[in-house]
């Protein structure tokens, strides 16, 4: 279950003097899960079944503490999810960043990672069985 979303749109940082007006990110806090290993595989198992699912190609790679899917929706949006570890638990955090002036669109695939990445922990490790798009 997803503790905390927000939405940043870097627009702000053009009246600042540095970014890109289009450019934007979204970053979703997660519920702990019990060790970094288990938040690694679920962070793969959530990016494997987004594109599974969605049809996005790209590539996923992996840190000893983050899992980066690439190319989510052409080449304009990245995820990544950090598993950050805190007093023996570990706390999972999703940033999802866009290139282009799509703001809903990344906010939409940041709604169906966290969507998948709810249905992985609630099923053990693994994405539903028959479960497709559905938004």
């Amino acid at each position: 279950m997803r503790m905390f979303t927000m939405t940043c749109s870097l627009g702000l940082a053009m009246t600042l003097g540095t970014g890109a007006l289009a450019e934007g990110w979204s970053v979703t806090d997660f519920n702990s899960v019990n060790n970094r290993d288990i938040c690694m595989n679920y962070a793969e198992s959530t990016f494997s079944t987004y594109r599974q699912r969605f049809g996005a190609d790209g590539f996923t790679g992996r840190s000893t503490w983050t899992v980066g899917g690439y190319d989510l929706r052409g080449e304009v949006v990245d995820g990544l999810f950090i598993c950050a570890d805190e007093a023996g638990l570990v706390a999972p955090f999703l940033v999802v960043f866009n290139s282009d002036d799509d703001s809903d669109a990344r906010e939409l695939i940041a709604d169906r990672l966290g969507d998948i990445w709810d249905e992985i922990v609630a099923n053990g490790g693994v994405p539903s069985a028959g479960a497709t798009a559905t938004k």
